[in-house]
């Protein structure tokens, strides 16, 4: 591209392959960058590399949002500091983290970068780890244990993936899953029966989101065992209970405001147990940046 235009070129080119994001206009004259980038299945693989930069993404790109995402970004070469859901970190060379398409994030660059980002759906990553929105923000090194092994898996798919037949595609996604999972799941000293005992208590969670009593105490009467015993499995889990249920129910809600449009905000708020359309309404903006009356009008 003729310098001059470069820069725009690259501003475009950001929102086309990572989802929408605000980068301010500049006259920098000279600006090398290049991309690739590959649908593979149900996510999306980015390779990138550019001279130093910075943006954001706000409510305006928010709200253009079509399906929820997770973005696991990991950098080849250079730093990137990044601020979101109150966490500010700087990304090293060798590292990667996880950051949500659904709340406000900021970057920045400040020398030459390499980095591959992998998009995934919300819902692929969160029916394997429920937590998986309280994690995001966290370097975790890809080049040592758990890290290591999705940090070499992740490299190759990015440089195999896109030759990959169709009918591969899906497995090999879903072995991706599982070694990212693998690699940004806290640890936890658990065997088979915790695993499973947290399970019950999810399952009870889902099927009863819309009490407005539904608590630890409650869950662990339904379950038979201690609410110490509750709140032990969750926090090994890496998030409290009281938490992942608060999660769950605005998730409910974000779903509902669009499958049911003519339905009060309110009525929607109180289906999914909150008790108070004030506090939802700020909890939601605190989840997702906007409203939910704002959520609901931009889509």
């Amino acid at each position: 591209m003729p310098a001059p235009r470069q820069y725009d070129w690259w501003r475009e080119a950001v929102s086309d392959t990572h989802l929408g994001w605000d980068l301010p206009r500049r006259d920098v004259g000279d600006f090398r960058a290049r991309f690739r980038h590959q649908a593979f299945g149900q996510a999306q693989i980015v390779q990138c590399a550019c001279d130093p930069c910075h943006g954001k993404r706000g409510r305006p790109e928010i709200s253009q949002l079509r399906e929820p995402s997770f973005g696991l970004l990991y950098i080849l070469k250079g730093r990137e500091s990044l601020k979101q859901a109150g966490r500010e970190i700087v990304l090293e060379a060798g590292s990667f983290t996880l950051w949500d398409s659904t709340r406000p994030i900021d970057f920045g660059l400040p020398g030459e970068l390499e980095k591959i980002t992998l998009l995934l759906p919300q819902g692929a990553v969160t029916d394997l780890l429920p937590q998986a929105p309280d994690l995001v923000m966290r370097p975790i090194s890809g080049q040592r244990g758990r890290g290591a092994l999705f940090a070499t898996h992740l490299r190759a798919l990015a440089r195999e993936g896109g030759d990959l037949p169709s009918a591969l595609q899906a497995p090999v996604l879903r072995a991706t899953l599982d070694l990212l999972i693998a690699a940004i799941e806290p640890e936890a000293e658990e065997g088979a029966y915790q695993r499973a005992l947290r399970a019950r208590i999810q399952d009870f969670v889902l099927a009863n989101l819309d009490d407005p009593a539904l608590g630890p105490e409650q869950v662990a009467l339904a379950i038979g065992i201690s609410a110490r015993q509750v709140h032990r499995l969750f926090n090994a889990g890496g998030v409290t209970l009281d938490r992942w249920i608060w999660r769950q129910r605005l998730q409910r809600c974000r779903d509902e405001l669009l499958a049911r449009p003519h339905a009060r905000v309110s009525e929607i708020a109180f289906h999914w147990g909150f008790s108070d359309s004030a506090h939802f309404s700020r909890a939601f903006k605190a989840a997702f940046g906007v409203s939910p009356r704002e959520f609901r009008k931009e889509r």
